[in-house]
C-alpha cells in the first residue's frame, strides 16, 4: 500500500502532502486497474466527510470520496475504488483482500492494516499501552506539530482491535477454518509438562512403578488486587466476544454461583465492581489454569476460590486421581472445602480424585509444623507481575473488553513459558544431577559412619512414615531435629558441681570446677585487655591511659588471688614448676588485625613492629595455671589428671557460648545492613548507621578471639573428638550475609552457610542426639 510521505516543491520550500492531492486511486478487484462498472462521479453521498482542516502541516485530504486508513507510519486519506461487478465480493471482503480490516461493515470510511493491528496488540502486551495512548502516539506521527488537527479514530481502534484480537485467538487455537464454537477455556494455551489425559500422555498405559507424581496435577492459588475493575457506565451495550473461552471464568454461571453462595453487593468500594482477580496456576512451571480466573467483588473470599479451584480441577484432568493445591492459608481454607462443594450446585470437584493440601514457603513461617506439605508456591506473585502492566488500562474498560484484554494477556504468558520450557527444564535438571550427587556423597559419609542396626531402624521408620503421612500429618514429625539444647559453661560448672556431692571425698577436690571456671574468666579478660591495649594507638590521651591502668591493676589482683588458691588444687609442685614464666600469652598479628587492631601497643616504642613483636605485659600476658597450660602429662605425674576431665568439659560450654554469640553478632550485621545501611539516604544516617555495624563487629572480634583461645587449649588437652566438631574459624565463615536476615529472599534456595550455623541454633553437644536426629531426605510422594 502507498503509505509513504512524499513532499511537493512550491517554489520557495518543500510542502508536505500525500499522494491522494496528486491523483492517486487504488482500485480493487481487476489487478490495480479501474473497474469498468465505476464511473468517474460516484462517490457516497449520504456521508460529506470529516470536518478537518486541510494544511500543509496535516497531509490528508477533506474528501467524502477518501477512505481514512490507519497503519503504522500514521493516519492516511487514500482514493480507494471498490469493483462494482455483480459478481464480485463485497467491499469489507475487499478491504480484507489487501490486508485492510473495517472498522464498520455498513459503511466503509475507515479501515486499519493488519500491521498496525498487530503492533498495537504488541504494544498492549509488551508495554501496557493503552488504545488512547496508542492512538495519540499515530496522530504525532502523522503531525508533529497539529496532531489534535488528525482524525479521531480511537474509538474505532478499541473496537476493530477486540475483534481482531478475537480472530487471532480463533485461528491460534484451530477454529479459524471450522464454524464449531469453541467451548469453555479452548482459546487459552497451558503447560505442556502438566498431565493432561488425551493430550500430553495416556493413562491407559500407566506403569504401576512410575512415582505417582508424574500423573498428579498441582496447583497454586492466590490473588491480585492490581486488577481492579470499575462498574461500566453502559452496561446493556456491552458485547461479549470471548465469554468464558479464556482464562476468565463466564460471566453467566459464576454470578448464578455468587448468588447462592449469599454474595454480597460491592457498593462502598469506590464504585468497584471487582477488586480484583484471583484463580489458579500450575505449581511446577507457573502456567495459568484455563478457565479458573475468577474476579473478587471484596476481597479474596473462599467462594471466589472454592470456584476457580473447581474449574480449575475439572480442566483437562479425566483419570487423574491426585492433585496437590497449595494456598496461603490452605489449613483453614481447606477444612470445609468438600462439604462447601457438596452444598453448591455450581461447584463440583471430580469423581475420585483426592486432594492434598500444602502451603507456600514464604507463608510457612506464619504457621504450626503441622499445616500441611510445603513447596515454593509463590510462582503466581511472578505471574502478577506483567500481568499488573496491563491492568490500569483495563480497570475503565469495559467488562468483557477487561476480561479479553486479560485473557489475551494470560495466554501470552503462558506461550512465552512454553518456548522458553526447555532450555529451562534442561538447566534444571543439570542443577538436579549435581545436587543428587552432593547428596548421595553426604549420604554415603553418612552411611559410613552409622551401624547397621540403626540405619535397619531409619529405613523402617521412613518406609512408615510415607505410608501413613496423608492420614497422619503428624508422623513426618521423625524428620524434625529434636536436639536437647547444648550446654553452656555454666551448666557444664553445674553439672560438675552436682557429681562433686556424690563422689566420695578424696577422689575429686571439691570447688575444683568454680576454681577451673574462674580461671577460664581470667584468661577471657586477659583476652579483652589485650585486644584493648592494640587498639589504644600510638598516642592515647590520659584518660585511656588511666583505664586502662585501673583494669590491669584489678586484673592482676585477681590472678594473684587465683594462684595462691591454685596450690590447693595443683599441690606443692606448683611452686617449683618454673616453665609457666617463661610463657607468655598473646594474640598473634593476624587474630589481632581481625579483631580490629589498627595500631600499636603504647607501650612499645614507635619504631618497633607491632605485627611481629608479641605484647608481654603483666597481667594481661601472663599465662594462669590452669592444666591446659600446665600439660596433661605434667597433670598425671601431680595425681590432678581429673582437673583435666573437668576443663574440658567448661571449654566446651565456653566454646558453645562463643559460638552463640558469633552467630548472634553475625545475624544483627545481617538485619543492621538489610534495614538499616542499604536504606539510609544521608550522609548522617549513613554514618550513624556504620557506627552500629563497627560495634556489632568489635564484640563479633571479641567472640572469636574467645572462642579461638578455648580451641587451641583444647588443643593442647588433647579433646580430639571435640576438636572434630569444633573446627577453626576462616575468614569466610565470618562473612554476613542475608540468608540468615531473610531466609526467603529471591535467589538464595541454594546458599550455604558455615559450618557452625547447622550444629544447633543454641549451640551442640556430643551427644549421640545428632546422630539419632539427623535430617534424612523427605519426598514429597
Amino acid at each position: 500500500m502507498p503509505f509513504h510521505r512524499i513532499s511537493q516543491w512550491t517554489g520557495g520550500f518543500f510542502k508536505d502532502t500525500s499522494l491522494t492531492k496528486i491523483g492517486l486511486e487504488i482500485h480493487l478487484g481487476h489487478q490495480g486497474k479501474p473497474c469498468p462498472e465505476v464511473t468517474d462521479d460516484w462517490y457516497d453521498t449520504d456521508d460529506e466527510g470529516d470536518n478537518f482542516a486541510e494544511g500543509q502541516w496535516v497531509p490528508l485530504v477533506n474528501d467524502p470520496r477518501t477512505t481514512t486508513v490507519v497503519d503504522t507510519s500514521g493516519v492516511h486519506s487514500l482514493m480507494i475504488r471498490f469493483c462494482r461487478c455483480t459478481s464480485a465480493l463485497g467491499p469489507d471482503m475487499q478491504l480484507f483482500e489487501i490486508g485492510l480490516f473495517p472498522a464498520s461493515f455498513t459503511s466503509l470510511k475507515t479501515a486499519f492494516t493488519f500491521a498496525v493491528l498487530d503492533d498495537f496488540l504488541l504494544d498492549n502486551l509488551e508495554c501496557g499501552m493503552s488504545a488512547m495512548n496508542y492512538y495519540s502516539k499515530l496522530r504525532r506521527i502523522t503531525s508533529s506539530v497539529f496532531p489534535h488537527l488528525v482524525p479521531d479514530r480511537y474509538r474505532e481502534l478499541m473496537r476493530v482491535g477486540r475483534q481482531w484480537r478475537q480472530l487471532k485467538q480463533l485461528k491460534w487455537h484451530g477454529f479459524g477454518h471450522e464454524k464449531q464454537k469453541p467451548k469453555a477455556g479452548e482459546l487459552a494455551l497451558f503447560c505442556p509438562a502438566c498431565p493432561q489425559p488425551g493430550v500430553n500422555v495416556n493413562l491407559a498405559e500407566r506403569n504401576v512403578s512410575n512415582p505417582a507424581w508424574l500423573y498428579s496435577r498441582s496447583l497454586v492459588m492466590d490473588g491480585n488486587f492490581k486488577a481492579e475493575h470499575m462498574f461500566p457506565a453502559n452496561p446493556t451495550d456491552e458485547v461479549a466476544l470471548t465469554d468464558g473461552l479464556g482464562f476468565m471464568v463466564g460471566d453467566g454461571r459464576y454470578k448464578l454461583h455468587l448468588t447462592e453462595a449469599q454474595d454480597i453487593a460491592n457498593a462502598s468500594r469506590h464504585n468497584l465492581e471487582a477488586t480484583g482477580i484471583g484463580g489458579c496456576a500450575c505449581a511446577r512451571h507457573g502456567c495459568f489454569v484455563p478457565h479458573s480466573m475468577v474476579d473478587f467483588q471484596k476481597g479474596e473470599r473462599q467462594m471466589n476460590m472454592d470456584y476457580a479451584l473447581c474449574q480449575a480441577l475439572g480442566y483437562n484432568t479425566d483419570g487423574i486421581d491426585r492433585a496437590l493445591t497449595f494456598y496461603d492459608i490452605n489449613c483453614q481454607y481447606h477444612k470445609h472445602l468438600h462439604r462447601r462443594v457438596e452444598e453448591s450446585p455450581y461447584l463440583d470437584l471430580p469423581w475420585g480424585m483426592e486432594v492434598i493440601p500444602g502451603i507456600g514457603l514464604w507463608h510457612v513461617h506464619g504457621h504450626q509444623d503441622k499445616c500441611y506439605v510445603r513447596i515454593d508456591g509463590e510462582i503466581m506473585e511472578t505471574l502478577w507481575a506483567p500481568l499488573n502492566i496491563i491492568s490500569p488500562s483495563a480497570r475503565g474498560m469495559s467488562t468483557p473488553h477487561r476480561k479479553e484484554c486479560l485473557d489475551f494477556q494470560m495466554n501470552d504468558c503462558n506461550f512465552m513459558k512454553m518456548i522458553r520450557m526447555s532450555k529451562f527444564l534442561c538447566r534444571k535438571f543439570k542443577e538436579a544431577v549435581q545436587g543428587v550427587r552432593d547428596s548421595q556423597h553426604a549420604f554415603d559419609r553418612l552411611t559410613e559412619t552409622t551401624n547397621d542396626d540403626t540405619l535397619v531402624k531409619w529405613e523402617a521408620e521412613a518406609a512408615a512414615t510415607q505410608d501413613d503421612r496423608l492420614e497422619n500429618p503428624s508422623t513426618m514429625d521423625i524428620y524434625e531435629v529434636k536436639m536437647t539444647k547444648a550446654p553452656t559453661r555454666k551448666q557444664q560448672e553445674l553439672h560438675l558441681l552436682t557429681r562433686q556431692a556424690r563422689w566420695p571425698a578424696g577422689e575429686i577436690h571439691r570447688g575444683a570446677a568454680t576454681w577451673l571456671a574462674s580461671g577460664i574468666t581470667l584468661e577471657e579478660a586477659q583476652v579483652a585487655l589485650l585486644i584493648d591495649v592494640k587498639k589504644l594507638g600510638r598516642r592515647p590521651t590520659d584518660a585511656q591511659k588511666l583505664a586502662i591502668a585501673r583494669r590491669r591493676d584489678r586484673l592482676q589482683g585477681q590472678i594473684d588471688e587465683f594462684v595462691r588458691v591454685a596450690v590447693t588444687f595443683l599441690g606443692d609442685q606448683l611452686d617449683e614448676y618454673d616453665k609457666l614464666d617463661l610463657m607468655t600469652m598473646m594474640l598473634d598479628a593476624a587474630e589481632l588485625d581481625s579483631a580490629g587492631s589498627s595500631s600499636d601497643d603504647p607501650d612499645q616504642p614507635d619504631n618497633e613492629d607491632q605485627y611481629d613483636t608479641p605484647v608481654k605485659f603483666t597481667p594481661k600476658t601472663l599465662v594462669i595455671p590452669l592444666p591446659s597450660n600446665i600439660g596433661i602429662e605434667r597433670c598425671a605425674e601431680w595425681g590432678v589428671a581429673n582437673l583435666v576431665l573437668q576443663e574440658i568439659s567448661l571449654r566446651e560450654g565456653q566454646a558453645n557460648d562463643a559460638l552463640h554469640a558469633i552467630r548472634v553478632n553475625l545475624a544483627d550485621k545481617a538485619v543492621l545492613f538489610h534495614t538499616t545501611v542499604q536504606s539510609v539516604k544521608s550522609q548522617a544516617r549513613s554514618t550513624r548507621a556504620w557506627a552500629r555495624v563497627h560495634s556489632v563487629d568489635k564484640i563479633l572480634h571479641l567472640n572469636v578471639q574467645m572462642y579461638s583461645k578455648c580451641r587451641s587449649q583444647l588443643v593442647h588437652l588433647g579433646a580430639d573428638d571435640l576438636l572434630v566438631k569444633l573446627r577453626p574459624l576462616e575468614k569466610a565463615d565470618l562473612k554476613a550475609t542475608t540468608v540468615v536476615a531473610d531466609p526467603n529472599a529471591r535467589g538464595q534456595r541454594n546458599s550455604t552457610l558455615a559450618w557452625f550455623w547447622s550444629i544447633d541454633v543454641q549451640g551442640d553437644s556430643t551427644s549421640n542426639d545428632w546422630m539419632n536426629e539427623c535430617i534424612l531426605p523427605c519426598p514429597l510422594a
